[in-house]
């Protein structure tokens, strides 16, 4: 029969584990939050850059129309906003997935922390209860 301080290592376990689970959701949940909430103007901020170095260059080659032909196509590949840019989109996608499969596990590892720690109070108070018929109980 297992003994209170087993179920006391099993208990601690579970909680680091629970604690490792919220750290590492904090992290995924900054992430996402940054990609919301900064990375918009980011790429407002590189595009905006370089839509300045396109007019510079523009202006500094007049009259050669390839050269400008070739500077405006760059046009396509300034950065895509979060929704249009699909490698940002799966990228979001993922770590929403992990966000969700972290949460899952988080739960069952709550689950397993509190029914462990039932386990150890319950054989804590059978353990005193023993010890205690062993000294007063006269022995049998």
């Amino acid at each position: 029969m297992a003994s209170s301080s087993h179920y006391q290592n099993l208990y601690r376990k579970k909680k680091n584990e629970v604690d490792q689970y919220d750290d590492d959701l904090k992290d995924l949940n900054r992430i996402l939050e940054n990609m919301a909430y900064e990375l918009p103007f980011d790429i407002m901020d590189v595009n905006f850059g370089f839509d300045g170095l396109k007019e510079d260059l523009n202006k500094a080659v007049r009259h050669n129309s390839l050269f400008t032909n070739r500077a405006n196509a760059f046009e396509n590949k300034k950065e895509k906003s979060m929704g249009l840019d699909r490698n940002l989109s799966s990228t979001q996608n993922a770590l929403e997935d992990e966000v969700a499969r972290v949460t899952n596990l988080r739960s069952q590892a709550i689950s397993s922390r509190d029914y462990y720690y039932d386990k150890y109070k319950e054989k804590q108070a059978e353990e005193r209860t023993e010890m205690l018929e062993k000294l007063f109980g006269g022995g049998k």
